[in-house]
């Protein structure tokens, strides 16, 4: 079973690779279908990583957070077929993205609580992560003219949306850290996962001005963009293979 987790990775490799031949140029309905095949085999990574394993709490969150990343996808992709109702699709990618990065978060903070990290003297360091997701939230806005970028209505929930996905990374990174100084035994867990997340960033700030600024809808930066997505996504479901703090 756990072979099929790593089938789906490269099934997902072949179809991400298909999908970018199709769409870096033009954008297409059918490229639309071959994108939500690619988010689907991550979903199927998660899933035979729970069978294979039996991690089955810290697999189902991490489960429901990709499914609402596959539907972001879906919502985020209608763009292109309906440009006349971008501005709602628009709201329902940031909704469905925002809630799968909580799934996230849940997930990492299950699991530095298995680990008992935020017990006794270590609670101090949860809210490490929150400050770092205002940081970059604050720090999104104050750079939205340098960037020559317009959020315009859009300013109150990308604010909140950076500072969810900010600071879901925030916790990921901060299991790695813990990991690697107290049971070097889960690091290779908290590693994968904070690497998805950093790459999950990445893609955002590539994306950001995509859609909000000029001249940046650019073949490169689709390439970028959804290779740093996927990457992210599929990182961050091989997590469910690895050794789960109990």
């Amino acid at each position: 079973m756990k072979a099929m987790v790593y089938i789906c990775m490269f099934l997902g490799l072949i179809a991400f690779i298909v999908f970018v031949a199709k769409c870096n140029k033009k954008r297409s309905v059918e490229g639309v279908f071959i994108k939500n095949i690619t988010s689907l085999f991550f979903i199927l990574t998660a899933a035979f990583g729970i069978l294979a394993t039996g991690n089955y709490f810290y697999g189902t969150l991490l489960l429901i957070g990709l499914a609402f990343g596959m539907l972001g996808d879906i919502y985020l992709d209608q763009n292109w077929v309906y440009p006349n109702d971008m501005k709602k699709y628009l709201y329902a990618g940031f909704i469905s993205f925002g809630i799968g990065h909580f799934f996230f978060m849940g997930a990492m903070i299950w699991q530095l609580m298995q680990f008992y990290f935020f017990n006794n003297n270590n609670k101090f360091f949860c809210f490490i992560p929150l400050a770092f997701g205002a940081v970059i939230a604050v720090g999104n806005l104050l750079l939205e003219k340098p960037r020559k970028q317009e959020f315009g209505e859009f300013r109150p929930i990308v604010t909140i949306y950076s500072f969810i996905l900010a600071t879901m990374v925030g916790y990921a990174v901060l299991g790695a850290v813990v990991t690697a100084v107290y049971d070097s035994k889960y690091f290779d867990k908290f590693i994968t996962f904070a690497i998805g997340a950093v790459f999950f960033l990445v893609s955002d700030l590539i994306l950001s001005p995509m859609y909000f600024g000029k001249g940046k809808n650019t073949p490169l930066n689709f390439v970028l963009n959804h290779a740093t997505y996927y990457l992210g996504q599929f990182l961050i479901a091989l997590t469910v293979t690895l050794p789960v703090i109990e």
